[in-house]
């Protein structure tokens, strides 16, 4: 599930959201990941809800898109550390020079995936083969 992380208030026909402050689990929920995924995420700085009491977060629909970017992210394999540097030079430089870059980790990442695939399946072929000896041994 992505919400578009623009300079304008994120819609997705995916995620139909109400222009209200939403719930930690709420979220968790839409998101598929625990509430503690995201307590970390705000404890390492990547958003930042409103705190209405010392156990109350709100996240408004700038927050869920910036939520929506993270867990997308993640999903594609991308470090926490590398997201928080996206979003930094996002909070810091603005879209414009937030989109290359991001477009940069995401074409390191699938080419690291590919890296990945290839080990994979050179494993596999070995695996394949010394199986195959064994059991004619046997």
């Amino acid at each position: 599930m992505f919400v578009p992380f623009t300079d304008q208030i994120p819609t997705n026909e995916v995620m139909q959201l109400e222009d209200r402050p939403h719930q930690i689990g709420e979220l968790a929920d839409k998101f598929g990941i625990t509430l503690r995924t995201i307590r970390f995420y705000e404890e390492r700085g990547l958003i930042t809800p409103r705190r209405i009491s010392s156990r109350t977060r709100l996240y408004d629909l700038a927050d869920v898109a910036r939520l929506s970017l993270i867990v997308t992210c993640r999903r594609f394999g991308l470090s926490v550390d590398d997201i928080a540097a996206l979003l930094a030079v996002r909070d810091t430089e603005g879209a414009a020079a937030f989109r290359p870059r991001l477009v940069e980790a995401l074409r390191r990442r699938h080419a690291e995936m590919i890296a990945e695939a290839a080990e994979a399946e050179r494993l596999r072929a070995e695996i394949e083969a010394w199986t195959a000896e064994i059991a004619a041994g046997a």
